[in-house]
Protein backbone atom coordinates (compact mmCIF):
# COMPACT_ATOMS: atom_id res chain seq x y z
CA UNK A 1 0.00 0.00 0.00
CA UNK A 2 2.83 2.38 0.85
CA UNK A 3 4.51 1.88 -2.52
CA UNK A 4 1.20 2.40 -4.32
CA UNK A 5 0.51 5.66 -2.47
CA UNK A 6 4.06 6.84 -3.13
CA UNK A 7 3.69 6.13 -6.83
CA UNK A 8 0.44 8.07 -7.00
CA UNK A 9 2.06 10.85 -5.03
CA UNK A 10 4.92 11.07 -7.51
CA UNK A 11 2.48 11.48 -10.39
CA UNK A 12 0.50 14.05 -8.45
CA UNK A 13 3.63 16.07 -7.78
CA UNK A 14 4.28 16.35 -11.51
CA UNK A 15 0.79 17.69 -12.04
CA UNK A 16 0.87 20.01 -9.06
CA UNK A 17 4.15 21.61 -10.10
CA UNK A 18 2.06 23.64 -12.54
CA UNK A 19 -0.41 24.78 -9.85
CA UNK A 20 0.95 27.59 -7.64
CA UNK A 21 -0.86 28.99 -4.63
CA UNK A 22 -3.95 31.13 -5.01
CA UNK A 23 -3.52 34.82 -4.25
CA UNK A 24 -5.09 38.24 -4.20
CA UNK A 25 -1.84 39.89 -5.19
CA UNK A 26 1.61 38.50 -6.04
CA UNK A 27 3.74 37.32 -3.14
CA UNK A 28 7.56 37.48 -3.07
CA UNK A 29 7.61 33.70 -2.60
CA UNK A 30 5.57 33.26 -5.77
CA UNK A 31 7.80 35.52 -7.92
CA UNK A 32 4.67 37.34 -9.06
CA UNK A 33 3.29 34.22 -10.76
CA UNK A 34 0.50 33.28 -8.36
CA UNK A 35 -2.87 33.41 -10.13
CA UNK A 36 -5.44 35.79 -8.74
CA UNK A 37 -8.76 34.49 -7.41
CA UNK A 38 -11.95 36.53 -7.42
CA UNK A 39 -13.26 37.47 -3.96
CA UNK A 40 -15.80 34.90 -2.87
CA UNK A 41 -15.27 32.84 -5.99
CA UNK A 42 -17.12 29.53 -5.76
CA UNK A 43 -15.61 26.75 -7.85
CA UNK A 44 -18.29 24.24 -8.78
CA UNK A 45 -15.73 21.99 -10.49
CA UNK A 46 -14.24 21.01 -7.13
CA UNK A 47 -15.43 17.67 -5.80
CA UNK A 48 -17.05 17.73 -2.38
CA UNK A 49 -16.44 14.91 0.10
CA UNK A 50 -16.86 14.22 3.78
CA UNK A 51 -13.59 15.15 5.53
CA UNK A 52 -11.66 12.13 6.77
CA UNK A 53 -12.71 11.20 10.29
CA UNK A 54 -9.17 11.41 11.69
CA UNK A 55 -8.42 14.89 10.32
CA UNK A 56 -7.52 17.46 12.99
CA UNK A 57 -10.64 19.46 13.74
CA UNK A 58 -12.19 22.12 15.96
CA UNK A 59 -15.84 22.23 16.90
CA UNK A 60 -18.42 19.47 17.33
CA UNK A 61 -19.03 16.86 14.63
CA UNK A 62 -22.73 17.66 15.04
CA UNK A 63 -22.21 21.27 13.87
CA UNK A 64 -24.51 22.20 11.01
CA UNK A 65 -21.65 23.78 9.03
CA UNK A 66 -18.26 22.21 8.34
CA UNK A 67 -15.42 24.28 6.94
CA UNK A 68 -12.76 22.06 5.41
CA UNK A 69 -9.48 23.85 4.74
CA UNK A 70 -6.71 22.54 2.46
CA UNK A 71 -3.50 24.25 3.37
CA UNK A 72 0.31 24.41 3.23
CA UNK A 73 2.31 25.68 6.21
CA UNK A 74 4.86 27.40 3.96
CA UNK A 75 2.27 29.21 1.81
CA UNK A 76 1.89 32.92 2.76
CA UNK A 77 -1.72 32.99 1.60
CA UNK A 78 -2.47 29.99 3.81
CA UNK A 79 -1.26 32.05 6.76
CA UNK A 80 -3.92 34.61 5.84
CA UNK A 81 -6.43 31.79 5.59
CA UNK A 82 -5.45 30.61 9.07
CA UNK A 83 -6.18 34.10 10.42
CA UNK A 84 -9.61 33.98 8.78
CA UNK A 85 -10.30 30.59 10.36
CA UNK A 86 -9.44 32.04 13.77
CA UNK A 87 -11.89 34.87 13.11
CA UNK A 88 -14.62 32.43 12.11
CA UNK A 89 -14.12 30.41 15.27
CA UNK A 90 -14.42 33.61 17.31
CA UNK A 91 -17.58 34.66 15.46
CA UNK A 92 -19.40 31.34 15.24
CA UNK A 93 -17.98 29.19 18.04
CA UNK A 94 -19.48 25.69 18.07
CA UNK A 95 -21.92 26.50 15.28
CA UNK A 96 -19.20 25.45 12.86
CA UNK A 97 -16.62 22.69 12.65
CA UNK A 98 -13.17 23.29 11.13
CA UNK A 99 -11.38 20.33 9.55
CA UNK A 100 -7.73 20.73 8.48
CA UNK A 101 -6.32 18.93 5.43
CA UNK A 102 -2.75 18.88 4.14
CA UNK A 103 -1.63 19.99 0.68
CA UNK A 104 2.13 20.71 0.94
CA UNK A 105 3.11 22.13 -2.45
CA UNK A 106 6.27 20.67 -4.02
CA UNK A 107 7.64 24.17 -4.60
CA UNK A 108 7.86 24.65 -0.82
CA UNK A 109 10.90 22.76 0.46
CA UNK A 110 9.85 22.44 4.11
CA UNK A 111 6.08 22.18 3.73
CA UNK A 112 5.90 18.39 3.87
CA UNK A 113 8.04 18.00 7.00
CA UNK A 114 6.08 20.82 8.63
CA UNK A 115 2.86 18.94 7.86
CA UNK A 116 4.32 15.79 9.41
CA UNK A 117 5.42 17.80 12.44
CA UNK A 118 1.90 19.14 12.90
CA UNK A 119 0.58 15.57 12.93
CA UNK A 120 3.30 14.50 15.37
CA UNK A 121 1.98 17.28 17.61
CA UNK A 122 -1.57 16.13 16.90
CA UNK A 123 -0.86 12.69 18.34
CA UNK A 124 0.13 14.48 21.54
CA UNK A 125 -3.03 16.59 21.54
CA UNK A 126 -1.48 19.87 20.34
CA UNK A 127 -2.14 20.10 16.62
CA UNK A 128 -3.71 23.55 16.71
CA UNK A 129 -1.00 24.96 18.95
CA UNK A 130 1.63 23.71 16.48
CA UNK A 131 -0.53 24.92 13.57
CA UNK A 132 -0.42 28.46 14.94
CA UNK A 133 3.33 28.37 15.63
CA UNK A 134 4.14 27.07 12.14
CA UNK A 135 2.15 29.79 10.44
CA UNK A 136 3.76 32.41 12.66
CA UNK A 137 7.23 31.16 11.66
CA UNK A 138 6.88 30.28 7.99
CA UNK A 139 10.47 31.20 7.17
CA UNK A 140 11.84 28.82 9.81
CA UNK A 141 10.40 25.35 9.19
CA UNK A 142 13.62 23.35 9.14
CA UNK A 143 14.02 20.30 11.38
CA UNK A 144 15.90 22.13 14.14
CA UNK A 145 13.22 24.83 14.29
CA UNK A 146 10.44 22.25 14.39
CA UNK A 147 12.05 20.58 17.38
CA UNK A 148 12.42 23.97 19.06
CA UNK A 149 8.70 24.63 18.62
CA UNK A 150 7.82 21.17 19.93
CA UNK A 151 9.90 21.77 23.05
CA UNK A 152 8.32 25.19 23.62
CA UNK A 153 4.85 23.62 23.38
CA UNK A 154 5.76 21.08 26.03
CA UNK A 155 5.63 18.05 23.76
CA UNK A 156 7.43 14.82 24.55
CA UNK A 157 10.47 15.68 22.44
CA UNK A 158 11.77 12.13 22.14
CA UNK A 159 8.38 10.94 20.87
CA UNK A 160 8.17 13.91 18.50
CA UNK A 161 11.63 13.23 17.06
CA UNK A 162 10.84 9.55 16.61
CA UNK A 163 7.70 10.41 14.64
CA UNK A 164 9.75 12.54 12.25
CA UNK A 165 12.71 10.12 12.08
CA UNK A 166 10.50 7.17 11.20
CA UNK A 167 8.35 9.27 8.84
CA UNK A 168 5.35 7.98 10.78
CA UNK A 169 2.98 10.60 9.33
CA UNK A 170 4.31 10.81 5.78
CA UNK A 171 1.74 8.37 4.37
CA UNK A 172 -1.05 10.33 6.06
CA UNK A 173 0.14 13.59 4.49
CA UNK A 174 0.67 11.94 1.10
CA UNK A 175 -2.85 10.49 1.19
CA UNK A 176 -4.26 13.98 1.80
CA UNK A 177 -2.24 15.34 -1.12
CA UNK A 178 -3.48 12.61 -3.47
CA UNK A 179 -7.08 13.23 -2.40
CA UNK A 180 -6.64 16.94 -3.11
CA UNK A 181 -5.56 16.12 -6.67
CA UNK A 182 -8.50 13.75 -7.13
CA UNK A 183 -10.92 16.42 -5.97
CA UNK A 184 -9.57 19.00 -8.40
CA UNK A 185 -7.87 21.27 -5.87
CA UNK A 186 -5.21 23.21 -7.76
CA UNK A 187 -3.74 25.52 -5.13
CA UNK A 188 -3.73 26.62 -1.52
CA UNK A 189 -5.63 27.62 0.43
CA UNK A 190 -8.84 26.02 -0.78
CA UNK A 191 -11.92 25.75 1.41
CA UNK A 192 -15.12 23.75 1.35
CA UNK A 193 -18.12 25.11 3.25
CA UNK A 194 -20.58 22.22 3.56
CA UNK A 195 -19.06 20.88 0.35
CA UNK A 196 -19.09 24.15 -1.62
CA UNK A 197 -15.60 24.97 -2.85
CA UNK A 198 -14.25 28.48 -2.17
CA UNK A 199 -10.86 29.43 -3.59
CA UNK A 200 -8.19 31.53 -1.94
CA UNK A 201 -7.62 33.50 1.24
CA UNK A 202 -10.81 35.52 1.06
CA UNK A 203 -11.92 38.06 3.64
CA UNK A 204 -13.72 37.10 6.83
CA UNK A 205 -16.91 38.70 5.51
CA UNK A 206 -16.83 36.58 2.35
CA UNK A 207 -16.65 33.37 4.37
CA UNK A 208 -19.27 34.66 6.80
CA UNK A 209 -21.62 35.22 3.88
CA UNK A 210 -21.28 31.61 2.76
CA UNK A 211 -21.59 30.30 6.34
CA UNK A 212 -24.63 32.44 7.16
CA UNK A 213 -26.35 31.14 4.04
CA UNK A 214 -25.51 27.56 4.99
CA UNK A 215 -26.83 28.05 8.53
CA UNK A 216 -30.18 29.22 7.14
CA UNK A 217 -30.69 26.12 5.01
Amino acid sequence: MKSRVSAIMAAAVLLSSFAPAFAHEPSPSCDGKCPKSKPGAVDNTLIAATPRADAPSLGPRSASVTVEVWSDFECPFCARGASVIAGLRERYGDKIRIAFRHMPLPTHADAKVAAAASMAAHEQGKFWEMHDVLFENQRSLDRASLEKYAKALGLDLERFRKALDTKAWNNYVEADFVEAQRRGIAGTPTFFINGTGVMGAQSLDVFAGHIDAALKR
